[in-house]
């Protein structure tokens, strides 16, 4: 079905986000099986000025982990005090709109010249603080970070908020679809510097991810952030699928006026991606990658792969993944699961069905395979869970809106 961005009679407040909105009107493409409900807001726009030359080794070197937004304020007694259990707000939710994820169009030969190198490891790269075991130098860190919650052991989680925690084995395992749609996002904060995220392709141009790795938060135009680049699979300072420029940002009205605070109703962002030629052919980074598919309105309850970039472990150089189950509802249309992921991991998906079926697996009520249902918003400096808001009307009108930017941005 063929989706419009309804923009008519909406005053966006800058010259830039006016000038995306009038393209995303008049430049028709699809989007989800349905329309955005009532109780959508529209969606913020950005034109981007990325710079393809502004990533340097020295500045890939410098980057920062985005920090992780905290709400150890937003804690409630219950989950200090009580044994576990289900919560008296986890009523289930109702599963709603769904896109089906795609593998890669091209084959393996294609793809081997897109490799290149970002960066060469310095003395505290993950391979020279890895010890003899294979274990990350970090993991001892992050669970002192935690240690004064160990009532339980800490590879199960806190309370009933029950994960595992581990690297991608083998780790030449990003460089496979699924994982393969998966990435470091660099960007730049003005007045503060280079930072990263994560994200995940979810169509064949575009990038989902967190709010507050695209806009601060603040309400105004001035708190978008720039020069954003996108490096699916990275490991250790290669980009193996070359690297993709950000050409326009995509935020929710709750989080562009959200004041960068959490629990936020609507954490979560889409970039475009330029396309690039390949053999004399331009591409986009679907088609190089493949692309995750997503599912409204799906945390509660639910099990999945939380996966991204944290810093504590591997120093936020290879992809890491959470295996957990929901945990509870929380405050502002947000949902808890088990996780120690850290800074850096902002933006990385929490999806469902993770994986291809094995022969003769039936799929039951839900076949659908590779489906995102969050992405990683908050965390707690006191116990080791992670919050995502719900990808509700708020995110079908948000990716509608990309949809429909530039034809072709969506299948």
């Amino acid at each position: 079905m063929k989706i419009r961005l309804l923009l008519a009679g909406v005053a966006l407040t800058a010259i830039a986000a006016s000038a995306v909105a009038a393209e995303s009107a008049g430049a028709p493409g699809r989007g989800p099986a349905a329309d955005a409900g009532g109780d959508a807001t529209v969606p913020r726009a950005k034109r981007l000025e990325s710079r393809q030359q502004y990533w340097t080794e020295d500045r890939y070197r410098r980057v920062k982990p985005m920090p992780l937004p905290k709400a150890d304020s937003a804690v409630p007694r219950t989950m200090m005090d009580d044994p576990g259990g289900e919560s008296p707000d986890s009523a289930p939710d109702r599963p709603g709109v769904s896109g089906a994820g795609q593998p890669p169009a091209l084959e393996k030969p294609a793809l081997e010249p897109l490799e290149k190198r970002l960066r060469v490891l310095d003395g505290s790269s993950s391979d020279s603080t890895r010890p003899s075991d294979g274990s990350s130098g970090a993991a001892s860190l992050s669970a002192e970070r935690f240690a004064g919650n160990a009532a339980v052991a800490y590879d199960v989680g806190f309370r009933r908020a029950y994960f595992s925690s581990q690297s991608l084995v083998p780790v030449e395992a990003d460089r496979a679809y699924p994982y393969s749609a998966i990435g470091r996002l660099f960007f730049r904060i003005p007045g503060k510097g280079n930072f990263a995220c994560s994200g995940s392709v979810i169509s064949p141009r575009l990038v989902l991810t967190a709010g507050h790795c695209v806009h601060s938060g603040s309400g105004d135009e001035n708190g978008w952030y720039t020069d954003f680049e996108f490096v699916p699979a990275y490991r250790d300072g290669v980009a193996p699928f070359s690297t993709w420029t950000g050409t326009a940002a995509f935020t929710t009205t709750p989080w562009y006026n959200g004041k960068d605070r959490v629990p936020n109703a609507a954490d979560y962002a889409v970039i475009e991606m330029q396309d690039q030629t390949i053999d004399g052919v331009s591409r986009k980074i679907g088609e190089v990658v493949g692309y995750l598919g997503y599912q409204t309105d799906r945390l509660i309850p639910n099990h999945a792969h939380l996966l991204g970039y944290p810093v504590a472990f591997d120093d936020g150089e290879r992809m890491h993944q959470v295996t957990a189950k929901s945990f509870r509802k929380s405050s502002e249309n947000t949902a808890l699961y088990g996780s120690d992921m850290t800074e850096g991991s902002s933006g990385g998906p929490w999806i469902m069905n993770f994986g291809p079926t094995a022969g003769g697996q039936a799929g039951l009520a839900e076949p659908a395979r590779n489906q995102v249902i969050g992405v990683t918003s908050y965390g707690f400096e006191s116990i080791p869970v992670e919050g995502s808001s719900t990808l509700d009307d708020n995110f079908v009108a948000t990716l509608n809106s990309a949809c429909a930017h530039r034809e072709g941005n969506c299948p």
